[in-house]
């Protein structure tokens, strides 16, 4: 908006010295006194051109200057209705966020300003019957995508029957070796297949300056299950560590991802959600006792 421009909205809104339009104007310019000079030029054009007359100490709008308001300021709001409006027919979905935010704007003044609403019963070159058809437009959307997330959601229980793949992540603590502890005995396993990047040097030294871990081969170990100390004292190392170290662990039908501070356990659905289950729980319980 052009300083005139804001200048006689702010004139026309209120009672306005000098010192209120220069403390609305100073924070956009480099320093006070480029204000002082771009306020003095505007100030004496407006008063030149017969939009505004100073009485006493204050500025107010001449009968030319609330014209000029109604006609070029106010209508801003009822031109880019119109706009917005005309771009969207056949298109009433493209740009109902800013429909509705000019719409709320233009209703909201209008309540407190008259000389608005009798702008707008005339300057508007829409009528309700074409915002019916954007709210219809809205309302088969709506209908479209209720149908479609009833679809989705049976889709995703079919899946979640079929025990299709699933994902929970956490951050790394103690709890993560508990669970992963609980994999192992489910499966039964003796060991457990640890699979580091071959190009992650730091991981794959944190495990190879462990004797608990024998390498199989390049950027694999193996750790026995009676005993996951070896691997909670590598990954808890330090924060440092935590957050850097990267690998893999097999434990069946499940994955577990140690990942720049975050555990993933990827495996069938039925497992996953058991185990997020157990997580939201004990998050509850601990938010519990913190209260």
């Amino acid at each position: 908006m052009a300083i005139s421009d804001s200048i006689l909205l702010q004139i026309g809104q209120k009672q306005t010295s000098y010192n209120d339009l220069l403390t609305k104007m100073v924070p956009t310019y480099s320093s006070v006194n480029s204000a002082k000079a771009a306020l003095s030029r505007t100030l004496k054009d407006l008063i030149a051109f017969g939009e505004i007359k100073k009485e006493d100490d204050f500025y107010i709008l001449t009968e030319k200057g609330k014209q000029v308001v109604e006609s070029k300021l106010k209508n801003k709001i009822l031109i880019n209705i119109n706009e917005l409006l005309k771009k969207s027919q056949g298109h009433e979905l493209q740009y109902i966020d800013d429909i509705i935010k000019n719409l709320q704007l233009f209703i909201e003044r209008s309540k407190t300003d008259q000389t608005l609403l009798k702008i707008g019963k005339t300057g508007a070159s829409f009528y309700i019957s074409d915002l019916e058809k954007v709210k219809s437009a809205i309302s088969a959307k709506i209908s479209h995508f209720t149908n479609m997330s009833q679809v989705f959601d049976r889709q995703v229980v079919a899946l979640q029957e079929l025990n299709f793949e699933d994902i929970v992540s956490i951050n790394i603590d103690d709890d993560v070796f508990d669970y992963v502890k609980r994999f192992c005995e489910q499966y039964n396993l003796s060991e457990i297949t640890i699979d580091c990047d071959k190009n992650d040097v730091i991981t794959n030294n944190l495990f190879k300056d462990n004797n608990m871990f024998s390498q199989k081969i390049e950027s694999f170990f193996i750790l026995k299950t009676l005993n996951l100390e070896p691997l909670k004292k590598v990954v808890l190392t330090s924060f440092e560590t935590a957050m850097r170290i990267s690998f893999k662990i097999y434990l069946n039908e499940v994955i577990v991802v140690f990942n720049l501070g975050k555990v993933s356990f990827m495996g069938p659905y039925k497992l996953i959600n058991d185990l997020r289950n157990e997580i939201k729980k004990k998050e509850e319980e601990e938010k519990d006792n913190e209260d």
